[in-house]
């Protein structure tokens, strides 16, 4: 029988299933942040593109109140 890495790894470093979060937690718990896994994903990059259409939406309607200034 082989022994199952990802049964017998630390927690404090594994990369695998919730243990990242669980890390972030605990970092937001120690700072008073509010934990989301929103802002996780954010802050690991996962969301790279929404960040991106985001920015551009932002911009387009910034564009679209100037236009309607001038």
């Amino acid at each position: 029988m082989t022994v199952d890495p990802r049964r017998t790894s630390d927690p404090s470093t594994a990369d695998h299933h919730w243990h990242p979060f669980l890390r972030y937690q605990k970092e937001c718990k120690e700072q008073g942040k509010e934990v989301t896994i929103n802002d996780w994903m954010r802050s690991t990059g996962k969301l790279n593109d929404l960040i991106d259409f985001e920015n551009t939406k932002a911009a387009a309607e910034a564009i679209k109140k100037d236009d309607k200034k001038g």
